[in-house]
């Protein structure tokens, strides 16, 4: 057999007993893991705020209840309309682009039949710069037809401006520009 001196048969002794002790130690005195649950991640309050967000369009003219409505974002002239009760017998709903989308704060006036829609940029004073053409954009001081096409493909990409301020964000136009045409431009 295998012969091992005293202090060899000592030094396993003591090996041993520690390999005992630490057994002894991890299965009957440490706490046992308990099963684990995992969870599913809680949706962010930036998500539920995202999807409940809501506009507030003032419906007026041929329909059957004028007033304020709020509807959810990405509405579209149909739904205030809708939302109104619909338009009256004598209403001329398609003067209006009823697939146009809305945004917070837009006023839609359902003209009479014979009589004509909203008035224009030319009659009120001001551009729209959310529903403006290129044309009307173009009469605007140090705005030319490349400028004009930019802020249109600017506003098709990107959604209604929030601020006539937001104009600076397109390629083109600087604090400059914007300050030769703001007292002519109008979000409503």
């Amino acid at each position: 057999m295998l012969q091992m001196s005293r202090r060899e048969q000592l030094g396993a002794i003591i090996l041993a007993v520690l390999l005992i002790i630490g057994l002894i130690i991890r299965y009957f005195l440490l706490p046992r893991p308990t099963a684990v649950e995992i969870l599913p991640p809680e949706e962010s309050k930036a998500v539920e705020e995202q999807d409940s967000r809501e506009i507030i369009v003032h419906v007026a003219g041929a329909v059957k209840k004028p007033g304020v409505y709020t509807l959810p974002e990405g509405a579209r002239v149909f739904m205030a309309l809708e939302a109104a009760g619909g338009v009256l017998a004598d209403a001329d709903k398609h003067a209006l682009n009823l697939a146009e989308p809305l945004f917070d704060g837009r006023r839609i006036i359902v003209p009479y039949q014979g009589e004509e829609g909203e008035k224009t940029a030319g009659e009120s004073g001001k551009v729209n710069v959310n529903t403006a053409t290129a044309a009307e954009f173009e009469q605007l001081p140090g705005i030319g037809p490349a400028k004009a096409a930019a802020i249109i493909s600017y506003r098709e990409e990107n959604g209604p401006f929030q601020s006539v301020d937001d104009l600076t964000r397109v390629p083109g136009i600087g604090p400059g520009t914007l300050a030769t045409m703001k007292d002519y431009l109008t979000l409503y």
